[in-house]
């Protein structure tokens, strides 16, 4: 089968690998989708993500959604011909975290596209049935491999334990920052303040149903980020939010969280910035008593991520700004990497 590899920062291969084989448990999916992440671009971009490295090429893509074409002896038949959406941490099931529950956490997950585990930018992968999730015929591929994504975003607002009548600030309007914002207006949140440094995210922003929005300098919240807490405070009178998100790829970004939570207020910190070790104004969040809490993608979040796509509370389809073929794999990352063309999702699908 045909996959695209990393093989060095910012370069990509075509390369011919074997067709997987699916044991026992397991699906084999025709993929038809696969989404660029940011986690990707850090690969991309560096080879790295903190401590995880990439030592030798491997298949980037974790976002993705396809057909199942056929499913091992103790899988489920049902899946065959179904289009699926696939969640892609596979855990062990038998560690103290996956016996708790809490399976994200699981000391031996296999997550695809990362050091020695090959991703979706192949015509074909094997995946555990049970982390398939069907969707009607009605939803695309690409619309189907954004279950990833907008899972995040549900994982992200469950863990700020939102209550009617809070406000919140999101910091990064990529489209986890896009996603988690919509998720804060469906559960209650009454004002959300949204910002970012790129002026066609915050433009974006609004097009996406969010009214208060900034554009901010870039850097932490010592310089240019300063302009942001400015922003929070004058909206707020002062108080600033109950609940504040760093959904950036920057170091930056855990420091404005903090910065814009108000006195025992709480902050969720989702964003991925890519070093092993990032600056925290500990400061501020000792003296205002701040909740951190960081999250970990998703956990048991499919199925109601799934139906709030369905229902329309969840848009994820205007957020696919670009839709590259197969063969253009590159050029999807190379565009997203560079915030290039205004691009929010590129969409890889064949």
């Amino acid at each position: 089968m045909k996959a695209w590899q990393w093989l060095a920062p910012k370069t990509l291969g075509l390369v011919d690998l074997p067709r997987p084989v699916p044991q026992k448990h397991e699906a084999l999916i025709r993929v038809e989708a696969v989404g660029v992440c940011g986690s990707d671009i850090h690969y991309f971009l560096d080879g790295a993500i903190g401590e995880n490295r990439l030592t030798s090429p491997v298949v980037l893509g974790h976002e993705y959604a396809g057909i199942v074409e056929e499913v091992g002896a103790d899988g489920d038949q049902a899946l065959v011909g179904r289009r699926v959406a696939v969640e892609p941490g596979i855990p062990c099931r038998r560690c103290e975290w996956c016996v708790k529950g809490r399976y994200n956490l699981c000391t031996s997950l296999f997550f695809p596209g990362g050091p020695g585990s090959d991703g979706a930018v192949c015509e074909y992968i094997a995946v555990d049935h049970e982390f398939c999730f069907p969707v009607p015929d009605s939803i695309s591929a690409g619309t189907a491999a954004m279950v990833e994504p907008a899972a995040v975003a549900v994982h992200t607002a469950a863990l700020a334990k939102i209550r009617p009548g809070d406000t919140a600030a999101v910091f990064g309007l990529g489209v986890i920052g896009l996603l988690t914002a919509r998720m804060l207006q469906i559960c209650g949140v009454a004002r959300v303040f949204c910002v970012d440094v790129l002026p066609y995210r915050v433009a974006a922003a609004e097009r996406y149903g969010l009214n208060e929005v900034f554009c901010s300098q870039p850097g932490s919240l010592k310089e240019g980020g300063a302009s942001a807490l400015d922003w929070i405070r004058e909206k707020t009178e002062g108080r600033c939010c109950d609940v504040t998100f760093d959904c950036t790829n920057s170091a930056e970004g855990m420091g404005l969280a903090c910065g814009a939570a108000r006195r025992g207020g709480r902050a969720v910190l989702t964003g991925i910035s890519g070093n092993e070790m990032d600056p925290l104004p500990v400061s501020i969040a000792r003296r205002r008593e701040l909740c951190l809490q960081w999250c970990r993608r998703f956990v048991h979040n499919y199925p109601v991520t799934i139906e709030y796509i369905l229902s329309g509370a969840l848009d994820v389809d205007s957020l696919i700004t670009h839709v590259f073929s197969f063969e253009e794999a590159q050029q999807a990352f190379a565009l997203t990497s560079a915030y290039g063309d205004e691009v929010l999702k590129a969409s890889i699908e064949w």
